[in-house]
């Protein structure tokens, strides 16, 4: 005597996988767009708080410090924003004479939410 039951089969599963694959692909390109987009968003605060367009005083005199501030990828899914002058850490943490600018520690906290709603915008084109 047979079993009576149900048989369920699933037609296009080799093209789903495929279309799922292909959409995950676009997703971490995507995403990747999204950090470099929300790197360069960051570099541009930071720069906008040196001219003191900001709630940081200005930290402006040669204008290097300011024309300094790069936005860089080191890595997949990776940004930092960054200088390479000697004085920032001074400006950035103060010292005995200068109290502290946090240029780019108050960008950063200040743009917490910002840089999420960047990726988030850039993931959702798909």
């Amino acid at each position: 005597m047979a079993t009576k039951g149900i048989i369920i089969e699933v037609k296009g599963l080799e093209e789903l996988q495929r279309k799922m694959k292909s959409f995950n692909a676009e997703k971490l390109k995507q995403t990747e767009q999204g950090v470099k987009n929300a790197g360069y968003f960051v570099q541009r605060e930071v720069v906008f708080s040196i001219n003191g367009e900001r709630a940081e005083p200005r930290s402006v005199d040669t204008g290097r410090f300011k024309g300094s501030v790069k936005a860089i990828f080191p890595a997949p899914y990776t940004a930092t924003v960054e200088t390479n002058v000697e004085y920032a850490p001074d400006l950035e943490y103060g010292t005995t004479k200068m109290a502290p600018r946090s240029h780019f520690r108050n960008t950063a906290d200040r743009n917490k939410n910002k840089v999420k709603e960047i990726i988030k915008a850039e993931i959702s084109k798909i």
